[in-house]
């Protein structure tokens, strides 16, 4: 028998420190629902309307995404439990910029992408942003024959199973025999 939910189960999911400027200085949040897509061209992530970062897409029409490994576990923490109204999260981090000089990136982060706002959709209390990748930056140390290597990335993943706000580790790979 299958229990019935009323939103989606499909966890786990990337943990994201989204970034932007806000009247001039870097701040980041955590995202939990995020999802690239049109073959990786652009990226769709869900924003509370409340939050700090979400003066900065709107005043600019950037944002980054940056993928935190296991090492930033405790400062992705401080940015998903505590507001850039009330501490200056920039300086948790060594901040730069690529192309787009609004949308700060954290250069501990493993992988950062640089994005141009396309479209925003009202969804009550949320909104869904949707961003056009304009470049992608990713740590030599993380590339295996010049291709990512996510084994080598550590990223932190996220999940809200047992009602609980859980950040977990990318487990052993699953090989299958070539053909």
């Amino acid at each position: 028998m299958k229990r019935e939910f009323k939103k989606h189960q499909l966890y786990p999911l990337p943990t994201i420190l989204v970034g932007a400027l806000v009247d001039e200085r870097p701040n980041y949040l955590v995202i939990g629902y995020i999802c690239p897509f049109a073959f990786g061209r652009y990226i769709f992530f869900s924003l509370y309307k409340k939050r700090h970062t979400r003066a900065g897409i709107h005043q600019n029409w950037t944002f980054s995404v940056n993928v935190p490994n296991e090492a930033l576990i405790d400062k992705t923490y401080t940015c998903g439990s505590k507001s850039g109204r009330d501490i200056d999260k920039s300086s948790l981090f060594d901040n730069y910029f690529g192309v787009v000089k609004t949308a700060p990136m954290i250069r501990e982060c493993p992988i950062n992408i640089e994005c141009e706002v396309t479209e925003i959709i009202d969804r009550g209390d949320c909104e869904g942003v949707i961003g056009r990748v304009i470049n992608s930056y990713v740590d030599e140390a993380c590339l295996t024959d010049g291709k990512l290597d996510i084994a080598k990335v550590h990223p932190l993943l996220w999940s809200t199973g047992a009602g609980k706000y859980l950040y977990h580790k990318l487990g052993e790979p699953i090989a299958y025999p070539s053909e």
